[in-house]
């Protein structure tokens, strides 16, 4: 876990002055959700205990999130950035970031039930709670516009769209999960970290 922190505080850092540097408009309002979200993160670890390659994940979407409103890329931040064709990294990173929240979330429940959950509800739930988690982003982010509307994060339109990413990565991570070594318990046992 200590490592994990660590290189999320050395990336925060890192594009925190980089954001400064080049006047990124949104990089304080990064710094500060990420902070928040480590410390989110950190009190659910408490009792889920995710297994080093959630936690790593979950460092990743930390990371990935500030790089999307903080780096900038010909004027624009990374997030309205086209990656493929006209879908812009914004999308790609919202089915990720849902696709590791299914993740995090399956230990979660697994943790929490005592491993007596069977795969199909607890996929089901991890789903659930994925897209859950992708929700509340998303009001945050349309109350953002609301209240602050020269923010990047796009109308309601953008909203909606964002959501069928989020459900869609929780889908197909939560699909693989459970049939494959990276979703057993028996691996959350052998690589846990208390």
């Amino acid at each position: 876990m200590k490592a994990v922190l660590a290189a999320i505080l050395a990336s925060v850092v890192a594009l925190f002055v980089y954001g400064r540097a080049v006047n990124s408009p949104a990089t304080t309002t990064y710094v500060c959700i990420t902070l928040v979200l480590v410390g989110v993160l950190w009190w659910i670890h408490r009792t889920a205990v995710f297994p080093m390659p959630v936690l790593w994940g979950l460092a990743a979407v930390g990371v990935g999130n500030m790089l999307g409103g903080v780096l900038l890329i010909n004027g624009n931040t990374l997030y309205l950035t086209p990656i493929i064709g006209p879908l812009r990294y914004d999308k790609i990173f919202h089915a990720a970031a849902c696709g590791v929240a299914a993740w995090a979330s399956w230990y979660a429940v697994g943790r929490w039930s005592g491993d007596s959950m069977k795969p199909g509800p607890r996929r089901f739930v991890a789903i659930l709670m994925a897209a859950g988690a992708g929700a509340v982003v998303e009001m945050v982010e349309f109350t953002g516009v609301n209240v602050f509307p020269e923010t990047n994060v796009g109308d309601y339109g953008n909203n909606m769209l964002d959501l069928v990413a989020n459900l869609t990565g929780a889908v197909v991570i939560a699909s693989i999960l459970g049939r494959s070594p990276v979703g057993t318990g028996q691996i959350h046992a052998r690589i846990t970290e208390p």
